[in-house]
């Protein structure tokens, strides 16, 4: 579990440094974080693979941290952990339909925490090997990139920056229809299917092969 980095939002200190202490006695990589902002800006420089965030912070809250966080490709699949002391059906439910992973009520046993972080890295390991292999496979599909036109190999460079629709459209001084159809035409080149496969290609693409996606003058502005 050594791999796995956990960041912790709260705003009560004794009980932040209780958290971090229980999760690095198991053996997790932690850093903390004492408001939403500075919570925000730490997930952003670190990358955690699990966030346990109160949500009664000062400044923005839980809920705003979330939706901040997930904005960013890099942090998809990053685990989130709500902490709070309103206990009542709503506010669990309101907290899972975003897409938290658990929802924790104060006061909390050292069991609780530790078994929900738990089952979130054991979740986050599983996920990594399936990646892994489907890695191995979709490999090949770097060799089709000379396939894509100059138009298209700029969007996916973009992409890999992890710039969204809107963004890249405004970048390129083109309509987000446009890198629709880039982004619909690349993934039928390279083979990709799913929601995520051609950003998760595009991250791949980025960190093993930067010189396939930096060639032909990908960082220009406007397409040709």
């Amino acid at each position: 579990m050594n791999d796995i980095l956990i960041l912790v939002i709260e705003d009560e200190e004794a009980l932040r440094e209780n958290i971090l202490e229980i999760i690095a006695h198991y053996g997790f990589r932690t850093v903390s974080a004492a408001s939403g902002e500075e919570g925000v800006k730490m997930a952003l420089q670190s990358a955690p693979d699990i966030i346990v965030c109160d949500i009664m912070l000062p400044g923005i809250d839980g809920y705003d941290v979330y939706s901040q966080i997930k904005q960013s490709t890099r942090l998809i699949t990053t685990a989130f952990i709500f902490l709070t002391a309103k206990s009542t059906r709503a506010d669990t439910r309101a907290g899972m339909d975003m897409g938290a992973d658990d929802y924790l009520t104060k006061p909390f046993t050292k069991e609780e925490l530790i078994n929900s972080i738990q089952a979130r890295a054991e979740k986050l390991i599983q996920m990594r090997s399936r990646q892994t292999k489907q890695d191995a496979l979709t490999e090949p599909g770097v060799e089709k990139i000379a396939q894509l036109t100059k138009a298209e190999r700029k969007v996916l460079f973009n992409i890999s920056e992890g710039f969204t629709t809107p963004q890249i459209a405004q970048k390129l001084f083109v309509s987000k229809k446009t890198i629709e159809n880039h982004r619909v035409n690349i993934s039928r080149k390279l083979d990709l299917s799913g929601p995520n496969s051609l950003i998760n290609f595009a991250l791949r693409l980025r960190v093993r092969h930067s010189s396939l996606l930096l060639q032909e003058n990908l960082t220009a502005d406007t397409l040709s």
